[in-house]
C-alpha cells in the first residue's frame, strides 16, 4: 500500500511539505488567469467523479487544495483580493471533502484508510501553515487576512472531527461499543461530514461562476470602450482634415484680397504718376496710359493665374489627405482583421490541444483504473485461496 499510496502522491503532486518540490519537477500551477484555467477545473471535476476508490478520491481533494493555495499565491501577487479570497474558500471546501470521502472509507472498513488520514493530516498542517504565512503579508487587505483566519478556524473543525474517528476508534479498541455500532456511528459521522462537504463545495463553485460571468462582462466593456476610442479617433481625423482645408482656403482667400489691394495701389500710383506727366507731353502721357493699362491687365492676370494655381494646390493637398486618411484607416481595418482570424485560428489550436490532452488523460485513468481493478482482484483471489488453504487445514486438525 506504501508504494501505491506514493505513487498517486508523487504523480498528482498532492505532498505540501514536500509538494512544492514535487510539484516545480513535474508541472506548475496553472495561473487563475490563464485561459486553461476554467479547462483544468473541469479536468478535475471529471477525475474526481470518475475515481471511485473513497481514499483515492481524499488523496484527490487534498491535491486540489494545494493547488488551490498555489494559485492563491498567484492572485496576490497580482493584487486581486477578490480571486485570493474566493481560492483560499475552494481550498477549505476541498479540504472538507478530503476529510468526508476519509471519514466514508474508514466506515468501510478500508484498509488504506489509515495511511491516507496520515498523509492528509501532515498536508493540513502544513496547509494552516502557509494561511499563517500568508496573513503577516502587508500587501494583503485587511478584509483577504480575516477571511483567511476565519478559513484556519474552519479547519480546526477537520481536526476535531479526526478526534471524533479517534475516540470512536478508542471506544471500539476498549469494548464500549461493538462494531456494529461502531460502523454505524462512524457511517453517521461520514454522511454528515459528506453533506456539509457538498454544501461548501456547491457554494465556492457558485461564487467562483459569478466570479467568471462579471470578468467576462469586464472583458466586453473593455472591448467596447477599444472600439468607440478607434472610432473617436478616426473622427478627430476627419475632423482634422476638415480643418486643414478650410484653413486653406481661408489662406487663398486673404492672398486673393491681397493681390486686389496691391493691384488697386499700384493702379492709384499709375494714375497719379501718369496726370503728373500730362503737363510734360501729351502724347507720352498717352504712351505710358497705354503701358499702365497693359501692365495692369497682365498682373490681374498673373494674380489670377497664381489664385488658380494656389487653389489647385490646396485640392490636391486635401485630396491627398484625404486619401491618406482612408489609407491609414483600411491599414488599420486589416490589421485588425487579420488580428481576429489569428485569435481564432490560435484560440481553435489550442482547443484541438485540449480536446487531445484530456482524451489522452481520460485513457491513462481508464488503464490505471484496470490496473487497480486487476490488483484488487488478484488479492481478493488470493485471499480466498489462503482462506480455502485454512478450512482444509482446519479440517485436516478435526480428522
Amino acid at each position: 500500500m506504501k508504494k501505491q499510496l506514493f505513487s498517486v502522491v508523487l504523480g498528482t503532486g498532492l505532498l505540501v511539505g514536500g509538494g512544492q518540490v514535487l510539484a516545480n519537477e513535474t508541472e506548475e500551477v496553472v495561473s487563475p488567469y490563464s485561459e486553461l484555467y476554467d479547462t483544468t477545473r473541469l479536468m478535475e471535476e471529471v477525475e474526481y467523479e470518475l475515481t471511485e476508490d473513497k481514499t483515492d478520491k481524499a488523496i484527490l481533494q487534498d491535491q486540489y487544495a494545494a493547488e488551490r493555495l498555489e494559485e492563491v499565491k498567484v492572485a496576490v501577487e497580482n493584487g486581486d483580493s477578490e480571486t485570493a479570497e474566493q481560492l483560499i474558500n475552494e481550498s477549505e471546501a476541498s479540504a472538507n471533502q478530503a476529510d468526508a470521502d476519509l471519514t466514508e472509507a474508514k466506515s468501510s472498513d478500508d484498509e488504506d484508510a489509515e495511511e491516507v488520514e496520515e498523509t492528509l493530516s501532515k498536508s493540513l498542517e502544513e496547509r494552516t501553515k502557509e494561511l499563517t504565512a500568508l496573513i503577516e503579508r502587508e500587501d494583503l487587505p485587511e478584509q483577504a487576512k480575516i477571511n483567511i483566519s476565519y478559513v484556519i478556524e474552519k479547519l480546526g473543525k477537520v481536526k476535531e472531527r479526526a478526534e471524533k474517528r479517534e475516540e470512536l476508534q478508542s471506544k471500539l479498541v476498549s469494548g464500549e461499543i461493538t462494531e456494529d455500532e461502531f460502523k454505524s456511528e462512524m457511517k453517521t459521522l461520514a454522511d454528515t461530514f459528506k453533506e456539509e462537504a457538498k454544501k461548501d463545495r456547491e457554494e465556492v463553485k457558485k461564487k467562483r461562476e459569478e466570479i467568471r460571468k462579471k470578468r467576462k462582462e469586464d472583458r466586453k466593456e473593455k472591448a467596447k470602450e477599444r472600439e468607440e476610442d478607434a472610432e473617436e479617433q478616426v473622427e478627430e481625423a476627419e475632423e482634422d482634415a476638415e480643418e486643414q482645408a478650410e484653413e486653406a482656403k481661408e489662406d487663398a482667400e486673404e492672398q486673393a484680397e491681397e493681390a486686389e489691394e496691391d493691384v488697386e495701389e499700384q493702379a492709384e500710383e499709375a494714375k497719379e504718376r501718369e496726370e503728373e506727366r500730362k503737363e510734360e507731353a501729351k502724347e507720352r502721357e498717352e504712351e505710358r496710359k497705354e503701358e499702365a493699362k497693359e501692365r495692369e491687365e497682365e498682373r490681374k492676370e498673373e494674380a489670377k493665374e497664381r489664385e488658380e494655381e494656389r487653389k489647385e494646390e490646396a485640392k490636391e493637398r486635401e485630396e491627398e489627405r484625404k486619401e491618406e486618411a482612408k489609407e491609414r484607416e483600411e491599414e488599420r481595418r486589416e490589421e485588425a482583421k487579420e488580428r481576429e482570424e489569428e485569435r481564432k485560428e490560435e484560440a481553435k489550436e489550442r482547443a484541438e490541444e485540449r480536446k487531445e490532452e484530456a482524451k489522452e488523460r481520460a485513457e491513462e485513468r481508464r488503464e490505471e483504473a484496470e490496473e487497480r481493478a486487476e490488483e484488487q482482484q488478484e488479492k481478493a483471489k488470493k485471499r480466498k485461496e489462503d482462506r480455502e488453504d485454512d478450512d482444509e487445514d482446519d479440517e485436516e486438525d478435526e480428522d
